[in-house]
């Protein structure tokens, strides 16, 4: 249960989780126990709570010393009860208090909740910690005591916990609703270096063999992607550019969000094994539920067979394993292929692929381009590059056309975009190549040291693509992003999250720092919003910007 209070007018962004337990000094008494979670900025200097039966807030400072931004400090009292709380925070020199009270200590887990945009108390049943219960689904992964490795995949069991009555989700085994072996890894490039992994893994049966499963909702298959957000500290990039995409009619990823336990170490305790807040997400395969376009095995050499059908990945050289097979194109990059994937894909088939690929790149960049016939138009669905470019425009992703660009060619069809995937560095956040920022464009005009694409610019040259994509535009401008739809589909996916967006920060504290995994890798800066509302609204802001300054220089493409 969530009660929301009153604001109380003072505005300082942090969470105060304050939890229940029973004290090892009074094994027979309860025990009030107030964690305070400092995720402002600032240093907490002072802290106090009081029995409201006083009348007044009058009590001596509970902190030792000052307590440090994302630092934790416990703080007992030996009755349940009505307590007023306390707390001042030195802000540039200047002391700012806030006082909360009363609230009821009557059992259960509570929360204080103290943000810039107002403050909550949050109610729960458990007699543990805020890690009790959640309203998201959680996942309980029991590797056997071993580390989780880049690879190979290692055996592990997962356990499903997903009430859908609406009761709330415990981190108990006895609740789950699915147990089944699963081979699970680390997955990512970039994110490899990530304090807080994100995995891969297949479902298996008790043979060791892969085995569909429907979790969380979603369609039955092995595949499956566990996100774990932690350099976009907003947590929704992903799962909100994936439901725009899905929006314009395309397949899209499935996502649910979840709460992931990995007992790695039998003897850690329940707070222990808490990873955070992760994203399953279908990972982007060939399948009647996914990326619907033909099998193509290997008898098919031979056409019309082998025309189809293709998922390929586009990336730089730089990205691939030596395993994979590259399909080279223009300006110096790759296809790789995801389905049939490298172990599976004949040299039949790739040698189909590459000389269809290398006759829609003639095409493109003949002077002839225009051509209905001779020209590009036969080779790709117009619609898909359309859509797909626009989105990566307004998401200003560094990484379109670059890595984690997806495309696919069913039997006797032509080239599509999509799905889109990986958007975790878009909408802002990559602050190191000039991309923050909500001008210009991309695709066409960015001269900073990412490789551009070798398709769009050619694409926007011709008028009648131009013309197209600018009234698409517009378009999917009333219809689907306007600002308002885009404020209240970022309100529905933050609203889900409920508490499990304070437990992430106390597990990955990260709120208004600069995080730098490897400088000599990426530079990940961002902004730095020091409240989990100030990230979303650095979101929404961004995104009207983006919008916006799309919507005045769009007529410039036509000219």
């Amino acid at each position: 249960m969530r009660l929301t209070l009153l604001r109380s007018g003072i505005g300082i962004a942090g969470v105060f989780a304050l939890a229940f337990g029973l004290s090892a000094c009074y094994p027979n008494v309860p025990i009030a126990r107030f964690q305070l979670i400092n995720e402002t900025p600032y240093p907490i200097t002072f802290f106090a709570l009081a029995d409201s039966k006083g009348g007044v807030v009058s009590a001596d400072n509970l902190l030792a010393e000052p307590l440090a931004a994302n630092a934790v400090s416990d703080a007992d009292v030996d009755s349940l009860g009505d307590y007023w709380l306390r707390a001042i925070a030195d802000v540039d020199g200047m002391p700012v208090e806030h006082i909360r009270g009363p609230v009821t200590m009557a059992g259960g887990t509570v929360g204080w909740a103290w943000a810039m945009d107002g403050d909550s108390v949050i109610h729960g049943t458990d007699l543990d910690t805020l890690y009790g219960q959640t309203t998201l689904p959680i996942l309980v992964i029991d590797t056997n005591g071993k580390a989780i490795p880049d690879e190979p995949k290692i055996a592990a069991t997962l356990h499903v916990i997903d009430n859908d009555t609406g009761a709330a989700n415990r981190p108990t085994l006895t609740g789950a609703n699915l147990t089944t072996p699963i081979a699970i890894e680390r997955r990512g490039f970039s994110t490899q270096t990530f304090p807080k992994a994100s995995w891969g893994f297949e479902v298996r049966d008790e043979n060791d063999a892969d085995a569909n499963a429907v979790l969380l909702g979603m369609p039955s298959e092995e595949d499956w992607v566990l996100y774990g957000p932690w350099m976009d500290r907003s947590l929704i990039r992903n799962v909100f550019g994936y439901e725009v995409w899905g929006a314009l009619g395309w397949y899209t990823p499935r996502t649910r969000f979840c709460e992931v336990y990995l007992r790695d170490d039998p003897a850690d305790s329940l707070e222990a094994s808490y990873e955070g807040l992760f994203v399953l997400a279908e990972k982007v395969k060939r399948d009647r539920d996914r990326v619907n376009i033909t099998k193509l095995g290997p008898d098919d050499n031979a056409e019309p067979e082998i025309t189809g059908g293709y998922l390929m990945e586009m990336r730089r050289p730089d990205r691939l394993d030596e395993s994979e097979v590259a399909i080279e194109i223009a300006e110096g990059f790759v296809l790789t292929p995801v389905s049939p994937n490298s172990n599976r894909i004949t040299s039949a088939q790739v040698a189909w692929f590459t000389e269809h690929i290398t006759a829609f790149e003639t095409a493109l960049f003949a002077a002839n381009f225009r051509d209905p016939v001779f020209g590009y138009a036969p080779f790709i669905d117009i619609d898909s590059f359309i859509d797909y470019m626009l989105l990566q425009e307004l998401f200003k992703n560094r990484d379109a056309f670059h890595s984690s660009t997806f495309l696919y060619k069913d039997r006797e069809d032509v080239i599509h975009m999509g799905p889109i995937w990986d958007l975790n560095i878009a909408m802002g956040y990559f602050s190191f190549q000039g991309i923050e920022g909500t001008s210009g464009w991309l695709l066409t005009d960015y001269d900073g040291p990412i490789s551009r694409s070798p398709w769009t610019e050619r694409l926007l040259q011709d008028p009648d693509f131009a013309e197209r994509y600018a009234a698409r535009w517009t378009e999917i401008r009333r219809e689907f992003l306007s600002t308002a739809k885009i404020n209240n589909r970022i309100d529905a996916i933050v609203a889900q999250l409920d508490t499990a967006q304070a437990r992430q920060f106390i597990r990955w504290p990260s709120l208004g720092m600069t995080l730098l995994p490897d400088i000599n890798f990426l530079m990940f800066i961002g902004p730095h919003p020091d409240s989990y509302q100030g990230e979303i609204l650095f979101l929404k802001n961004w995104l009207q910007d983006r919008a916006g300054w799309m919507d005045a220089h769009m007529p410039g493409l036509l000219e």
